[in-house]
């Protein structure tokens, strides 16, 4: 999966397929394609510029932090996510951070894909219907 509007880094290092596979049968899910092609193209991303999101019924811009790698670095998926899918709400898999809060991935059937930002108050918000609209609703400041 190409991206063309972000300027940015790898932030991990290369991933196999046979890692991605493993993950999902740790966790028992399946991430969704859009999603696997571009960590297995990445395992992450490091902003070169400053990005931000803004949801369109929102005021205020996301300001975007990272994603983050599914393996390999101090903090990935497997850490962020270490206590399981229990540990965030509704069957969400936590991907990245925008400023104050989590990105995170739906893996439940009713809402597969979608992309939402989860707050340590419990709130959590969807921002997208997939984790390919959330790339291209990224703006540069």
């Amino acid at each position: 999966m190409k991206i063309t509007n972000i300027k940015f880094e790898a932030k991990g290092e290369n991933l196999t397929l046979e890692e991605v596979l493993e993950f999902e049968r740790f966790y028992a899910i399946e991430l969704p394609e859009s999603y696997k092609s571009f960590m297995l193209e990445n395992n992450g991303m490091r902003l070169l510029r400053a990005y931000f999101f803004k949801p369109e019924v929102w005021e205020e811009e996301l300001y975007f932090e990272y994603l983050l790698p599914i393996k390999y670095g101090k903090y990935n998926l497997e850490r962020a996510n270490i206590g399981g899918l229990d540990d965030f709400p509704n069957g969400h898999l936590s991907i990245g951070h925008v400023q104050g809060g989590t990105i995170s991935l739906s893996v439940k059937k009713d809402d597969y894909g979608s992309i939402h930002v989860y707050y340590s108050d419990g709130e959590m918000h969807k921002l997208t219907d997939s984790f390919t609209e959330f790339l291209e609703g990224l703006k540069e400041l």
